[in-house]
């Protein structure tokens, strides 16, 4: 049940960020809400859950956007599994982590996706990857602090405490 409720968020989410989060981009910096859900879903669900996330919303993004097909599946991939690395690392997932993971993730991605699409297509005039990667990073970030505290606390809730505690 939960691939499958992954599976229609990311398609809603990509079409939401693919229709109306560019008219609210400012500077060109705009929020990745596939990148931000799929991060969040990884480090609190589960890592087959933010696959799917990463891979039919960056699909998408990339049917809708005109960009090559891939391109942005690609780059949220990697997103993913730098989360379930960090999720792994921190071995619960903590509201903080989360919501740092995703705004580094988003930040990296930026930068990665202009680099990419230029490297294809030809840097677009008046771009610099570095200048957008700070502000797409914080706005992630702002996502990712209203997303993160329900799945977190459902993950909370769901496993518990799991560190070794002495029986008296």
């Amino acid at each position: 049940m939960s691939l499958v409720l992954a599976a229609v968020g990311a398609t809603v989410a990509a079409l939401i960020q693919s229709s109306i989060l560019p008219f609210t981009a400012a500077g060109g910096a705009g929020l990745d809400l596939v990148l931000v859900l799929a991060v969040v879903w990884t480090m609190t669900v589960g890592l087959e859950g933010g696959l799917i996330w990463a891979f039919l919303g960056g699909l998408i993004i990339d049917v809708l956007l005109m960009r090559p097909l891939g391109l942005t599946a690609f780059v949220l991939l990697l997103a993913v599994g730098a989360a379930w690395l960090v999720g792994r690392i921190s071995r619960r997932a903590f509201y903080p982590i989360v919501v740092a993971t995703a705004a580094i993730t988003a930040g990296i991605a930026s930068v990665l996706t202009i680099v990419l699409v230029s490297a294809l297509r030809g840097l677009p005039s008046g771009v610099e990857p570095l200048a957008q990667a700070v502000p797409t990073g914080l706005l992630a970030g702002l996502a990712a602090a209203a997303i993160a505290p329900v799945p977190v606390l459902i993950q909370r809730r769901r496993f518990g405490d799991e560190t070794e505690r002495v029986d008296w």
